[in-house]
């Protein structure tokens, strides 16, 4: 049993390091961000064998903003559903973790179609392995033409209690805004299961300290933005989750004691993550976090023997490339000069 799960890790390790081995190099980027039409772009993205079956369906000719970025979204489900047969095999439960956030992305997008009246415009894409394991009525939620339809696609499963406060919600304040805070906090739960604090030291990084660094990015651009426009102490303290945090409750409660934004970054800089961040150029605190954990992820990616911490580590670059992909469609969209647009890419290396 041993042997097969070693095995089955060994397989993890190699299927990653291999997907990301067709990431796209600073020399893809330059290309795709000097395309002038949204024509010209759905064709070179076409070209690129890691987004070639994703994007199969579509004819350059008529190609959309939206749905290139659907479609490439949607395209990194096919990714999580090869490493997660991998990685159930090694024995994680990460592939219920990537369950879940499919899930998640699923509701979002119905009630998106929804609020926008167009409910027909959802339609589900999960590769087969993750709709063996996806406990929503995807059908019944592709089928749904209002919020009553939503809940009843996810009854007797988990997310009929997650959801169980929309049967309040405001009609006029948009169905996405009201359920998103249940979702997101479900999916933080999750993460936060998956990695339980460490015991005693260790100087090889494990799982503990990727999902660390996920929650502190929320948690500090949550109270940066709070601080910013002023809100109460205790909206601030709410926003800012600390049940999985990097930081001391020391730093916490220095970082929470910021009068203003400006303050909140001074004090920000002589916490752990100050000298970590200061390597790179940002101008808010959650761009600054993203371009650390890719270069975080990059390291060890290469240098863990650790499958499931691989594993995330390319998941989530391999997320970062699709959102560089979304602000190079939103560029070519509104004719912005491929400088500014390289700017808001934080997988982009010079040196790649």
């Amino acid at each position: 049993m041993m042997k097969a799960s070693a095995a089955s890790g060994n397989a993890v390790l190699a299927k990653a390091r291999a997907l990301y081995g067709r990431r796209l190099r600073a020399d893809d980027y330059r290309r795709l961000m000097g395309c002038r039409t949204m024509t010209e772009l759905a064709a070179a993205l076409k070209e690129y064998p890691l987004y070639a079956d994703a994007l199969a369906e579509v004819n350059p000719q008529y190609a959309r903003r939206a749905q290139l970025e659907n479609l490439l979204r949607q395209g990194l489900y096919a990714r999580y559903d090869s490493l997660c047969r991998y990685d159930r095999s090694a024995g994680s439960k990460v592939y219920e973790y990537f369950t879940l956030c499919c899930e998640v992305d699923e509701l979002t997008a119905a009630m998106r179609c929804l609020d926008a009246g167009r409910p027909g415009d959802y339609l589900f894409r999960l590769p087969e392995f993750m709709q063996q394991r996806c406990c929503i009525d995807l059908y019944a939620l592709a089928k749904a033409t209002s919020l009553d339809g939503i809940l009843a696609a996810v009854a007797d499963t988990p997310w009929e209690k997650v959801l169980e406060p929309m049967k309040a919600a405001k009609p006029d304040r948009g169905l996405t805004a009201q359920a998103e805070p249940l979702l997101q906090d479900r999916r933080h739960k999750a993460l936060v299961a998956l990695a339980p604090a460490k015991k005693g030291t260790s100087a090889a990084p494990n799982l503990r300290d990727l999902v660390e660094l996920e929650c502190d990015t929320s948690a500090v651009s949550n109270a940066a933005r709070l601080i910013r426009i002023g809100a109460p102490d205790s909206v601030v303290r709410s926003n800012a989750r600390r049940d999985c945090t990097a930081l001391t409750n020391d730093e916490w409660e220095y970082l929470l004691a910021a009068r203003d934004l400006a303050d909140f970054k001074a004090r920000f800089a002589k916490t752990k993550y100050g000298p970590l961040l200061g390597h790179h150029e940002y101008s808010v605190l959650k761009e600054g976090f993203f371009h650390y954990r890719c270069d975080w992820c990059k390291k060890w990616l290469r240098f863990s023997t650790d499958p499931t911490l691989v594993m995330l580590c390319y998941v989530w670059l391999a997320q970062c490339e699709v959102q560089d992909l979304d602000h190079i469609i939103e560029g070519v969209h509104y004719k912005l000069p491929p400088e500014e647009v390289q700017s808001l890419l934080v997988g982009f290396d010079e040196n790649d």
